[in-house]
């Protein structure tokens, strides 16, 4: 338990520094903000399904996120792998169809 919230915290502060680090010069920003999120995702499980969505909708993100797994330690591998777009193919909408009307 406090493993998880030691992770969550280190998460949280590397995600507010590398927002901070992001007006720098230097192009540190998004690594820092992507190895916070991959942190607070492998310490709770419940924040896997929006950094799934993140890396749906923004594929600059994914990139991101994929270039920095090639450098994580291996035990954020497996959130890497379970946040993964293509081992989690996107949902289909339901199309809600109202029957056609007929003139007559």
């Amino acid at each position: 338990m406090i493993a998880r919230l030691a992770t969550t915290l280190t998460g949280i502060l590397l995600m507010i520094y590398g927002l901070i680090a992001a007006f720098s010069p230097l192009p540190l920003g998004a690594p820092l903000v992507i190895l916070g999120l991959i942190m607070i995702a492998a310490a709770n499980p419940a924040a896997r399904p929006f950094i799934l969505a993140l890396r749906r909708r923004w594929r600059w993100f994914d990139f991101l996120v994929r270039k920095a797994a090639r450098h994580s330690p291996k035990r954020y591998h497996e959130t890497f792998e379970e946040t993964d777009p293509a081992n989690h193919p996107a949902p289909q909408p339901a199309h809600s169809q109202a029957p056609a009307k007929k003139d007559g």
